[in-house]
Formats: C-alpha cells, structure tokens, sequence
C-alpha cells in the first residue's frame, strides 16, 4: 500500500473540547503530524488523547527544503495528516504546493472534510451565493494592493475574502468606493461570533473599534 496524506479539516473555533472523533481517529492513526502552528497543535493533540505526540510544522516560514524534508518523511510513513490551526487547511492558508509534492511523489492524499469560514461566511451573509469569487488575502505591497481592491470593487459576483485582524482601521477605508452592502464575520463559530452588516459608510466606526480578532468579509453582488 503506497503513502498516504489526510487533508484534515479542523473546527472553526479555538476551542477543542468537542473535537470531532473522526478527527481523533485520523490523528491517532497518522504515524506522521504535520500542524500549522506548536500551540494550536499541542492543544489539539491533548484534546484527542495524543499528548505529548511528535509533530512537524508546515506554515508560511517553511521553506522548500523543509517542505522536501517533510515530503521524504511522508515517503517513509504509511499514514500522515496535515492540518491548519482552524478550518480547512490549504485554501488561503499554507499547504497547496506541499499537497501538489505529494501527488507528484505517488502519495495517496485523501480528505477528512471539515468547516470553512468561506462557506460559513457566506451562508450567514444574506447575499447571493450561487456563485461566488474568492479573493483571499489582499497584497502588502501598496502598488499591488490598490490595484487588487480596485479589481474587488468592479466585481460582479459576490466576492468573499479574508483580511489580517490588525489592518481592519485601514481596510475599512479602503472600502469606502464600494456602494453595495458588506457582511464582516468575526470570530465564526465561537462563542464571541459577532456579524456586522451594512452599507460601509453606515458601518465603518463599528468595523474601527472592533477587538482585533479573525473575520472574514464579504461583499455583495450587483445582480443581488
């Protein structure tokens, strides 16, 4: 039987005391644990009866070489799991080109499925969902970043993206062209789950004093 990978979905909220047994399972089969971040991957492990298990680390600091270490490891392993400190792991998030390895090396990858804030997000919008285009996280760079908002705002589809919780001030403004209704989702699934939705010019003050905390946004349609 050749190598395989699990792509493990992970549950939206940071906290893991109702962790799902699948996930359980998956995790104490795996001979190999590939995890996002130590302290997310430390409280999961305990929560699923695998404290003190060993695990690899695969995040946005990792290098190729350390992708190619980690790919020759799955080689040597009947079973591995991969898995982001919340939600479904490679979109938006670190992992793709390292599942893409794994294909290319004659890996089994298969999926454990679980929740994504994109879906989440969009279903407790209130907008048209029938199709939708995601656009991720926004560039840095000024330049790159401008032109990327600008393609946003002349969007015709519902557009769902994501935004790092400590530019929120400055993303607000940001929006401020855009004349069509905006949901921003904070904290989904967790107890502190708060949605706040408007037209922006109607809703920026809010968004500026919000906690730094993970969302998502997502803005409507034309044809809604």
């Amino acid at each position: 039987m050749s190598p395989s990978l699990c792509v493990l979905g992970m549950p939206l909220t940071d906290d893991f005391r109702n962790t799902d047994e699948n996930i359980s399972s998956i995790l104490k089969d795996s001979d190999l644990i590939i995890a996002e971040e130590k302290k997310v991957a430390r409280k999961v492990l305990a929560r699923c009866g695998c404290r003190g298990r060993n695990f690899y680390l695969l995040n946005e600091h990792s290098t190729e070489a350390d992708k190619s270490e980690l790919l020759d490891l799955v080689k040597q392993r009947k079973m591995s799991c991969l898995f982001s400190d919340q939600g479904t792991p490679c979109v938006a998030d670190p992992g793709y080109d390292f599942v893409n390895m794994c294909y290319d090396a004659g890996i089994h990858v298969f999926s454990m499925p679980g929740p994504s804030s994109i879906t989440t997000a969009l279903s407790v919008s209130g907008f048209y969902a029938e199709r939708f285009y995601f656009a991720g996280f926004p560039p840095r760079e000024r330049t790159l970043r401008k032109k990327h908002m600008e393609k946003l705002l002349n969007q015709q589809d519902t557009v769902v993206m994501f935004e790092r919780p400590y530019v929120m001030k400055k993303f607000a403004d940001e929006l401020k062209t855009f004349k069509r209704r905006i949901t921003v989702c904070y904290n989904l699934g967790m107890d502190n789950e708060e949605i706040v939705r408007g037209f922006i010019w109607d809703i920026s003050d809010r968004l500026k004093a919000m906690p730094k905390a993970p969302f998502v946004v997502v803005l409507e349609g034309v044809y809604a």
